[in-house]
């Protein structure tokens, strides 16, 4: 199944992250400790802000789109 940039919610655990790229969750969470990823805690729990993980995912789908027009 592919999802488009619209489906992946705004804040994601840990794990939906990990479910979405793929990667272990434990490597997730090394990397909010490592600071390679942002993330913030939210009443105890992380939180990971899609717009910071994928910076560049709407500007793609976008670009994409564009190409589609022509």
């Amino acid at each position: 199944m592919t999802l488009s940039f619209d489906d992946v919610p705004l804040f994601m655990t840990p794990s939906q992250l990990a479910e979405i790229t793929g990667e272990h969750v434990g490597s997730i969470r090394r990397g909010i400790a490592e600071g390679r990823i942002p993330a913030d805690k939210v009443n105890g729990r992380w939180r990971i802000c899609r717009d910071v993980v994928f910076p560049n995912a709407r500007r793609g789908a976008s670009h994409d789109d564009s190409r589609k027009q022509r």
